[in-house]
């Protein structure tokens, strides 16, 4: 197992005292978090599709649309799109 050493603001340290023995739970999901964020906005971009966009950020197609509209963003659709993402 890998050990990292993180510096910390004295505020943010504190606010993470309560919650030491969740630390690798925090640091998931904050990598989860990134993940999506970052997958989103190549998808916002145009870059890639919506269903590229779940997958690189290791979701299911449902949890990536939770995530694109908790941070505003509809994905884009149309029903040749539907019929292929259905076939």
């Amino acid at each position: 197992m890998k050990q990292l050493v993180i510096e910390l603001p004295d505020d943010v340290a504190r606010q993470i005292k309560p919650y030491e023995d969740r630390l690798q739970e925090m640091v998931l999901l904050g990598l989860s978090q990134i993940k999506a964020q970052e997958a989103l906005l190549l998808y916002s971009r145009g870059l890639i599709s919506f269903a590229r966009a779940a997958e690189l950020a290791g979701m299911s197609y449902s949890e990536m649309v939770r995530q694109a509209r908790a941070l505003g963003i509809q994905p884009r659709w149309s029903e040749q799109m539907a019929e292929e993402e259905l076939a």
